[in-house]
């Protein structure tokens, strides 16, 4: 059940896997049946079909602080990677659940390439939405991953940090977003034609939350950033090492060459 704190304020919520069809949320399906509960998680499922959709999308918002976490702990099968990179799963937070124009984030499972990405959307990013790979799912293997993507709010910059398994595997920059509210959607969607069977695939949810966590310290972040662009940098400095290193090399060999050419002269 969702916890408020302060003034009647949530602070989480979560869609609750114990009973089927948690009435904080809006299932909605199109062209097929709605996701199916299994006593302890639901299963969003492609198709044969073309235009379909599963969704469940919260009823009630949380206002974002400056540390604003979705969290998931799902399982993934894809036993026949689609044609088309339209055919995905999806668990995110969005501020617009009308035309999904507004602030977004979270993680995007596409049929085709059989990944998991990490996205963005903003209409205050000048490229409006961004995706980046994050992990590639075995084929033909169901596997079990626990998905996070945190923002966080330090010095008046906001980053997003996406875990795969408490991993942290990629960091972006977002708007500063704490004040706004926000809404927790999984989907699955299935639009390709009739002759592309995606039936085969699914994704089990066994458990699904957006939350407010304590801020975030700025060394702390930092220090994410640097783990993440570390070897890079460990890279740029051995070659730094090895360069000087190769310099001091032929210094000494001149200094050694003009010694011993001394040396001769004298015993001449």
């Amino acid at each position: 059940m969702p916890m408020a704190h302060g003034d009647n304020q949530l602070r989480d919520l979560c869609l609750d896997t114990t009973t089927a069809y948690d009435r904080n949320f809006k299932w909605y399906n199109t062209a097929g049946p709605l996701p199916s509960f299994n006593g302890d998680h639901y299963v969003f499922t492609g198709s044969r079909a073309s235009n379909v959709y599963q969704d469940a999308l919260s009823l009630k918002a949380i206002e974002a602080g400056k540390t604003f976490a979705l969290s998931a702990r799902i399982s993934l099968y894809i036993e026949n990677p689609s044609q088309s990179d339209r055919d995905e799963f999806a668990i995110f937070v969005t501020d617009d659940t009308r035309v999904f124009t507004g602030d977004e984030f979270g993680f995007v499972i596409r049929q085709k390439s059989s990944t998991i990405n990490g996205y963005i959307q903003s209409p205050r990013i000048p490229e409006f939405f961004k995706e980046f790979r994050l992990e590639n799912i075995p084929i033909g293997v169901e596997k079990t991953y626990t998905l996070k993507a945190i923002y966080s709010e330090v010095n008046n910059r906001g980053v997003i940090r996406f875990f795969i398994n408490d991993i942290n595997v990629f960091t972006q920059d977002f708007p500063i977003i704490s004040g706004e509210e926000f809404y927790l959607v999984i989907s699955s969607k299935k639009l390709s034609p009739e002759s592309v069977d995606t039936s085969g695939n699914y994704m089990k949810i066994f458990s699904a939350c957006m939350v407010n966590l304590p801020p975030q310290r700025a060394d702390n972040i930092a220090q994410e950033t640097f783990s993440q662009n570390g070897s890079q940098y460990m890279e740029q400095m051995m070659l730094m090492v090895l360069a000087l290193n190769s310099t001091a090399l032929i210094i000494l060999a001149i200094v050694l060459l003009a010694l011993t050419r001394s040396l001769r002269k004298s015993s001449t």
